[in-house]
């Protein structure tokens, strides 16, 4: 008998880094995520791994030793490591028994896009053993955990990490203008540990930031005009830009473009948000011409009710 879990992947659309400190952010989940598919056929002690990509093709494969608590054998001990200490993670602290288990995951996306194939897979391990995703997220990558929310969410949230449990509301973000809009891949996967790092490593005060990135991010979610879209966007652009003392992602890559170009996430890689104001062939034509061929309209990358 089989059992299947399933994730949605995620973008967060307001309050980068400050999403750290308690402010309001905007986190989308998206179309495609990461499913998991667990079934009791293996002799022994042990649990059979299979990671599958987007192709259809293997890009992790083991054999978890659950007695030894280690890998037997491993296609990449590097890439594993995360994985080998959620087993471990499990077996000591949840007590649970993973022998006789094969499990496979598939990606529905490239794995270097940064839609969340690491949070994707902490939310299925936790639904499969039944625990708090939040609490393996900090006993595993850390962060703000609006990737978690995201996993288990058919629509938009607003999040707030808080303590002891992060606020996180359903919230019907389905913008008018969303033709007007799309995603762009820069190519250059993000690590989001080492911008958390950084982030933590500025002294000065972020209070005042928090207040206007909770601003933006109420108005956005009212908004219904797309001019006034674009100025919330280029806003918060500007002060998670003097925040961070980081160029913005127009300045320095396309300064001549004529939409907002907005960063999501950790800045520096992986998606951001462009507007093109109705002619999605245009923007896809300028972005192309740049060497960026990877070009999502909202309504393809975002999941709005629906799986």
């Amino acid at each position: 008998m089989k059992q299947s879990y399933y994730a949605h992947g995620k973008l967060l659309l307001t309050g980068e880094y400050v999403v750290l400190d308690g402010a309001l952010a905007i986190a989308l989940p998206t179309a495609k995520g990461q499913k998991m598919e667990i079934s009791e056929d293996v002799k022994g002690n042990f649990l059979h791994w299979e990671s599958y990509n987007y192709l259809g093709e293997i890009w992790l494969e083991g054999i978890w030793d659950v007695h030894q608590q280690q890998w037997q054998s491993i296609s990449d001990s590097t890439k594993a490591q995360y994985i080998q200490s959620l087993f471990q993670y499990a077996d000591a602290e949840l007590g649970i028994d993973l022998s006789g288990y094969a499990v496979s995951t598939h990606l529905e996306f490239p794995n270097e896009w940064g839609l969340g194939s690491s949070s994707t897979l902490i939310s299925l391990l936790a639904q499969w053993w039944r625990t708090d995703p939040y609490y393996l997220l900090q006993k595993s990558f850390g962060g703000s955990g609006y990737d978690i929310a995201c996993a288990t969410s058919d629509t938009p949230v607003l999040y707030q990490r808080a303590f002891p449990q992060p606020k996180s509301e359903l919230v019907q973000f389905d913008p008018v203008f969303k033709e007007w809009i799309a995603f762009l891949y820069l190519g250059q996967k993000q690590d989001s540990r080492e911008g958390i790092r950084y982030y933590k490593s500025l002294q000065d005060d972020k209070s005042e930031w928090i207040d206007e990135i909770n601003d933006i991010s109420r108005k956005i979610l009212k908004c219904e005009d797309f001019d006034e879209f674009e100025y919330l966007l280029s806003v918060h652009e500007v002060i998670i830009s003097r925040m961070l003392q980081i160029e913005k992602v127009k300045d320095r890559l396309f300064p001549d473009y004529w939409g907002t170009v907005k960063s999501l996430g950790a800045w520096g890689g992986d998606f951001v948000l462009i507007t093109h104001h109705g002619d999605f062939e245009e923007a896809k034509s300028y972005f192309s011409e740049l060497g960026y061929d990877t070009l999502i309209p909202y309504e393809e990358m975002v999941l709005m009710g629906n799986k």
